[in-house]
């Protein structure tokens, strides 16, 4: 594994709170664009409104007010935020008449390790297209709150822990750049994502119990 960063990390960072505390879908796509190579970044460009507000309102009103093709009856963004598969699908649609890949939904499964993660993550950044990570804290099975961040690098542990790395990422909530840990545990025969993330305390205020944050699922260039 060996450090890998985002094509344009220079670019600057839209903000959900300009818009909506539960915006963190939107903006989190549109961070992936700007940062990402010269094509996503003219898809970008290309969508309505010279300022963050315009931009993700216009993602909110148009392509986010469709209609779910995974959720019958409900739209793709709503109060309670919007789910990756409609995320994934929003992102796609921006990508139609550009060149750009288009993005797909990865969900980790319970033999992924975190090796296996690394690559999908770095191969996105390589590719052009910066990965949207979904955060889920978990009380047990209960879902306590999610988050979506954008990649915009990963290198390995300095301690050469092959179970971890390090990510760095662009919090929406603020526009924020801050590094976290993802660690890959096993527990019994599976092994699960587990994201330290103290910056991006998902949910710990709800949480009644000891929880945990997890990388719930990754969007990402193939």
């Amino acid at each position: 594994m060996s450090p890998v960063t985002a094509p344009k990390s220079e670019a600057v960072a839209a903000n959900q709170l300009c818009l909506a505390g539960n915006a963190c879908g939107p903006t989190a796509a549109l961070n992936a664009l700007r940062h990402g190579s010269a094509v996503y970044q003219a898809v970008a460009a290309g969508i309505p409104g010279d300022n963050d507000t315009k931009q993700l309102r216009d993602l909110v009103l148009h392509q986010g007010s469709r209609t779910s093709r995974h959720t019958p009856h409900r739209r793709r963004w709503s109060l309670r935020g919007i789910n990756a598969v409609d995320l994934t699908d929003l992102i796609n649609e921006l990508l139609l008449s550009s060149p750009a890949p288009e993005v797909r939904l990865w969900i980790p499964q319970g033999s992924d390790k975190a090796t296996r993660m690394y690559r999908r993550i770095a191969r996105s950044l390589k590719v052009g297209f910066p990965p949207i990570v979904g955060l889920r804290r978990y009380a047990g099975f209960e879902v306590i709150d999610s988050h979506y961040v954008t990649v915009v690098g990963v290198a390995p542990c300095a301690n050469g822990d092959e179970n971890a790395f390090v990510l760095t990422y662009l919090d929406p909530m603020g526009a924020r750049t801050l590094q976290g840990i993802v660690r890959c545990e096993k527990r019994g025969k599976s092994w699960r994502c587990v994201a330290d993330c103290p910056q991006t305390p998902v949910g710990l205020r709800r949480a009644k119990v000891p929880s945990q944050l997890h990388v719930d699922s990754l969007i990402v260039a193939p």
